[in-house]
């Protein structure tokens, strides 16, 4: 008994082999040019899933980190715009510190202490296009009324109606030279005080929230990520601005406007001390951030390594394998270039 196999089968069985010998070059030179396994699923086997675990952790490790750089720089802004006002407060400090003194140039410290309001507000509502820094779980709101504005904000018309109130004229009557020293003092403790704490500051000035925002900076850690304009610090520094700025100071008697200028300090110093101890709640904010970013980039090079390990392919070998399997190709090449010229007929 003998078999018969003809030429043209045995090139078909070529050509499915070359075909095959193909499809692997391919892999293999991509995990030559990659570094890693063309097809891990298949090359780690049961070990695939831990690779996909690992991966998911890695994407998990970069979304925190993103998420810190933001709340970082957020808190960043946040700081300089806080050291910026407590600067200008500073400023004021010192000019009201000279007036007690010589008195000063009235009109000029009112155009200072105007113009210091006018930078308290903007300060507070800076933003960074997402949100605003003090606006708490409230940061899609402007968080201080712009008290300048026209018509007249709710914490300037309350300024105005306490005063009037207190005195049955407003700021720019002539009428504010015979408010007596006693008289002013007992108005800022009284219902000027009142204009600036509990429901009165958030109804007439501020539109934040007290709960500050919150972000999740580590696997299980979270953390305040934002203070408010509620801070008790500011309320202060805006206190006396406005009692400078708006309660007829150009007008006081001598003795009115030293106990107004007394009370603006002791509001001034309160302010910059309690603007200071948030200022350092801030930086606690801002070293848990780094501190918890540095842990995620020691998890993140180590599930790198793993993943390396895992999925990465030697490359000596994977170059060797490449030449092995080109030489097979071109051999198989020749043997069907061959057996094609094969024919019976030279044989008979």
């Amino acid at each position: 008994m003998f078999s018969i196999t003809s030429s043209y089968t045995m090139n078909a069985s070529l050509r499915g082999g070359i075909a095959d010998l193909q499809s692997e070059l391919a892999r293999a030179q991509k995990e030559l040019a990659t570094g890693k396994r063309a097809d891990p699923s298949v090359a780690l086997g049961v070990r695939a899933s831990f690779s996909v675990s690992l991966a998911d952790a890695q994407e998990g490790v970069g979304a925190l980190q993103a998420t810190n750089s933001l709340v970082d720089a957020r808190l960043a802004s946040t700081q300089a715009a806080l050291d910026s006002l407590v600067a200008d407060a500073r400023s004021m400090r010192t000019t009201l510190l000279a007036a007690q003194t010589d008195g000063g140039q009235r009109e000029a410290i009112v155009a200072q202490a105007r113009n210091a309001l006018t930078q308290f507000v903007a300060k507070l509502n800076s933003g960074d296009g997402e949100g605003f820094f003090f606006g708490g779980i409230n940061s899609d709101v402007p968080p201080i009324a712009n008290y300048f504005a026209e018509p007249p904000a709710p914490n300037k018309a309350a300024v105005d109606a306490a005063f009037a109130n207190a005195f049955g004229f407003d700021q720019a009557d002539p009428a504010v030279a015979s408010i007596s020293q006693t008289q002013m003092r007992s108005f800022l403790t009284g219902a000027y005080d009142t204009l600036f704490s509990g429901a009165a500051w958030r109804g007439d000035w501020s539109g934040a929230s007290d709960k500050p925002l919150t972000s999740r900076i580590g696997l299980s850690h979270v953390i305040d990520s934002s203070v408010t304009a509620n801070e008790p610090g500011l309320k202060d520094v805006a206190a006396a601005y406005v009692m400078i700025a708006d309660l007829g100071a150009a007008n006081m008697s001598d003795e009115t406007y030293h106990a107004l200028l007394t009370g603006a300090l002791e509001r001034l110093d309160r302010g910059v001390g309690e603007t200071t101890k948030t200022q350092a709640r801030i930086g606690v904010m801002q070293n848990e951030i780094k501190t918890s970013s540095d842990m995620m980039t020691i998890q993140s090079d180590t599930i790198r390594i793993q993943l390396h390990d895992l999925e990465s392919v030697d490359e000596t070998d994977a170059a060797a394998r490449v030449n092995g399997l080109m030489t097979q190709i071109e051999t198989a090449y020749t043997l069907t270039a061959r057996i094609s010229q094969l024919s019976l007929a030279k044989y008979l």
